[in-house]
């Protein structure tokens, strides 16, 4: 009795543990903690996305959470704070992820907003006549206002040499970009040159768009950089943030109003003021790529791209005023390899598209 008894309750235990993992084997599988992601970002429209991603709830759906999220007030600071370590990914205009490319090997993965309608040229209303029937006669030996070595520089050099003036033909006046509407309203100085929403003021202080930057040719963008160490390392994280800002692009290009309402509570948070009319404006001269863009101005398929030709004579220009130290090879921080991933898994790109559901 004694040992058919021990059989039983061995065979018993036995089935205990086979039931015991067969539940365990058929259990869902518990969700992965999200991953936190340190972000640093300017209070510009540049950063819509995150309060959009915010808003949404998208960090959960991509598995992310912000980790530590630092403002800046212009890239030069966010450039100096990479050594650092305290953000990975950042959000900054072209001029400082060359810096950054430049000083520490930054890698623009990603271009948040195509800004090149938003940098302008602005004449005198009582003088665009003249300036567009003879623009050399008009302007040739006068001077300019534009804040030094700065993006609406680089579109009104391109502007001047469209309308056939040459280097040289015009002086520049060094002017804060808050401080440009005043001094273009009590100066006799026929243009300036500036990013939205001043050159809107302008306009209603006597001025009238000559020029922007996309109607001269040049390409002025904002960027998604990340620190080289961190992506090689966390390629599937990137790309989830990334696909998250490709997500909220698609709304700034298709959905004004939840695009506004986004954006009035980053600016607030942020301390910037803006009337509901400039905000609007801050919307309409911007464009907006999806994935599909982004991975055709990318492309290297057929030699060098689209935003490697642009981004070499954007860091042209601002190699011969200074600002940074040299003209690198575009393919040294030009990083197609996140957009290629996202488009290379089907759940990831569905997300960046804007398709519902989690990843």
């Amino acid at each position: 009795m004694k040992k058919e008894t021990k059989i039983r309750n061995t065979a018993f235990l036995s089935g205990v543990t086979l039931s015991a993992a067969l539940a365990l084997a058929c259990a869902p599988a518990a969700a992965a903690d999200p991953t936190p992601v340190n972000v640093s970002y300017q209070v510009t429209i540049h950063g819509i996305p995150l309060q959009l991603a915010e808003d949404a709830g998208w960090w959960a759906d991509a598995g992310l959470k912000p980790g530590n999220m630092t403002s800046f007030v212009a890239g030069a600071q966010q450039v100096a704070a990479v050594p650092s370590k305290t953000w990975d990914i950042g959000l900054m205009g072209g001029p400082p992820s060359l810096l950054g490319a430049s000083r520490f090997g930054l890698q623009t993965v990603l271009i948040l907003i195509d800004d090149s309608r938003a940098n302008g040229v602005v004449a005198r209303e009582s003088e665009y006549d003249a300036i567009k029937a003879d623009p050399v006669k008009a302007l040739k030996g006068k001077q300019y206002l534009a804040p030094a070595n700065s993006t609406s520089d680089y579109a009104a050099q391109a502007c001047f040499a469209q309308l056939g003036l040459k280097p040289g033909d015009l002086q520049p006046v060094n002017i804060a970009p808050g401080a440009i509407v005043d001094a273009f309203k009590g100066s006799d100085i026929p243009v300036g040159a500036i990013w939205y929403p001043h050159f809107a003021r302008m306009e209603k202080n006597g001025g009238k768009l000559l020029c922007d930057g996309k109607s001269a040719g040049v390409l002025v963008t904002g960027n998604m950089v990340v620190r080289k160490e961190y992506l090689e390392q966390n390629m599937e994280t990137v790309a989830r943030f990334t696909a998250m800002m490709l997500r909220g692009m698609k709304v700034m290009a298709t959905d004004r109003k939840t695009t506004l309402e986004a954006m009035q509570k980053f600016y607030d948070k942020g301390g910037v003021s803006l009337s509901p009319e400039e905000m609007e404006g801050e919307v309409d001269t911007r464009d907006y790529w999806d994935l599909a863009k982004q991975l055709e101005v990318f492309d290297r398929s057929k030699g060098e791209s689209y935003l490697d030709k642009e981004s070499t004579n954007l860091a042209q220009f601002f190699n011969k005023a200074g600002v940074i130290p040299k003209v690198l090879d575009p393919k040294a921080y030009i990083n197609p390899a996140v957009l290629e991933y996202i488009n290379s898994h089907p759940k990831l790109k569905a997300f960046a598209e804007g398709e519902p559901g989690a990843l």
